[in-house]
């Protein structure tokens, strides 16, 4: 199969791999990144989170164990059906999650979370600056003046540094062969799945760039770490950037 590269994201996410060759981003980074969370936002129970590209749902479920309100939503009619099988089948009952399809370039809940978050570099999807941008926009309306936003991104000096050209795996007796090389300022990563091939595509975005935008739209930085323990970020060494952003 070959995939065109406007709709890579549509096409990969739908795909059952994804969640394999990233099954090691798992509950217990999920938890990693909300106990970080916790540490640095003053939320209250039931206060009200929303999950940006919240993919098969690991963050909104950990946040609903926490106490928390949240909605979580991705284009991915498959990775939402995930979401919802995990909640349904969670030792934990009555937790408040809703889960729902929509496009992050495309939503506004009216100013009406606490926190949002977007999280596992799930960002960088567009051509163009504009539409990437647009969802930091969405995000803005959607918070309540004063609430906080959560972006979690690669660093894209430290990927320059380390990035491995090539790896070679084998799920459910699949060889899968990712290649993975930088090009105009976007990352690439080529999967080749049997005879079918995929390809990610993310545009790099530095702390420079990010800031800007920030300060354009009126988020206020209020803390930016390099991994999910809360080590300070280090431009060359951290393989992260996380935002903790608030609103005016």
């Amino acid at each position: 199969m070959t995939m065109s590269e406007k709709n890579w994201y549509e096409k990969w996410f739908s795909n059952k791999y994804y969640l394999e060759i990233y099954s090691h981003r798992d509950e217990k980074e999920a938890r990693d990144i909300i106990n970080l969370i916790q540490r640095y936002v003053p939320l209250s129970n039931n206060d009200k989170v929303l999950d940006v590209c919240c993919g098969a749902g690991r963050h909104s479920i950990e946040l609903a164990r926490r106490g928390y309100d949240v909605t979580g939503f991705d284009l991915s009619s498959y990775l939402i059906s995930q979401a919802k099988e995990s909640l349904s089948s969670a030792e934990e009952k009555n937790l408040h999650v809703e889960f729902m399809i929509k496009d992050m370039k495309d939503f506004s809940f009216g100013n009406s979370f606490d926190m949002a978050i977007n999280v596992f570099t799930s960002f960088g999807y567009f051509e163009s600056d504009e539409d990437n941008f647009k969802v930091f926009e969405n995000v803005y309306k959607s918070l309540k003046q004063g609430g906080y936003f959560v972006f979690d991104f690669i660093n894209p000096d430290n990927l320059r540094r380390t990035l491995v050209s090539e790896s070679e795996d084998v799920y459910d007796g699949v060889k899968v062969i990712q290649k993975r090389y930088i090009e105009n300022n976007f990352v690439y990563k080529d999967i080749n799945i049997g005879e079918d091939k995929y390809t990610e595509r993310l545009r790099l975005y530095s702390t420079d760039n990010i800031n800007a935008v920030f300060r354009t739209l009126g988020f206020k930085v209020v803390h930016i770490f390099g991994d999910y323990y809360g080590n300070a970020f280090d431009r060359e060494n951290s393989k992260r950037m996380i935002y903790f952003c608030k609103t005016h």
